[in-house]
């Protein structure tokens, strides 16, 4: 299992992402699994770092990932603001380029991309695991 305890700043994507993939290097997962992991990753820890917390102090996130047969796992845990996005609506999405603005697709596109999304609140803490097809 791989576990890091990451600040809520934007370089701590980089990071993760380069622990993740290293972490997950032994599995020798296909291009298309890797991306859809990093998009996954970017738009989870992103959203958390950005959004979470109701001051502009320092937070940890902590960033967990395993796999078994069929998923690679990601969590992430933090004590911010309770979102649940697995009860977020789907957002409208735009009818032409000159409607469209940029932001807002984040969580659909994990969901599009996920096996499972999962969300509790526990003793003031958000926990979001999502579970990922490694093929």
């Amino acid at each position: 299992m791989l576990s890091l305890s990451l600040p809520n700043k934007l370089e701590s994507l980089e990071t993760a992402r380069s622990a993740l993939l290293a972490y997950l290097a032994p599995q020798a997962l296909n291009a298309k699994v890797l991306f859809n992991l990093e998009l996954v990753l970017e738009e989870s820890l992103m959203n958390a770092s950005l959004h979470a917390f109701k001051d502009a102090g320092l937070h940890l996130i902590e960033f967990s990932a395993w796999c078994d047969d069929e998923a690679v796992y990601l969590r992430f845990e933090d004590e911010g603001l309770a979102f649940d996005p697995t009860q977020a609506a789907e957002p409208v999405l735009p009818q032409s380029i000159a409607e469209a603005a940029p932001g807002g697709l984040g969580l659909m596109l994990v969901r599009k991309r996920a096996l499972s999304v999962s969300y509790s609140r526990t003793e003031g803490r958000n926990r979001l695991t999502i579970a990922l097809a490694r093929r």
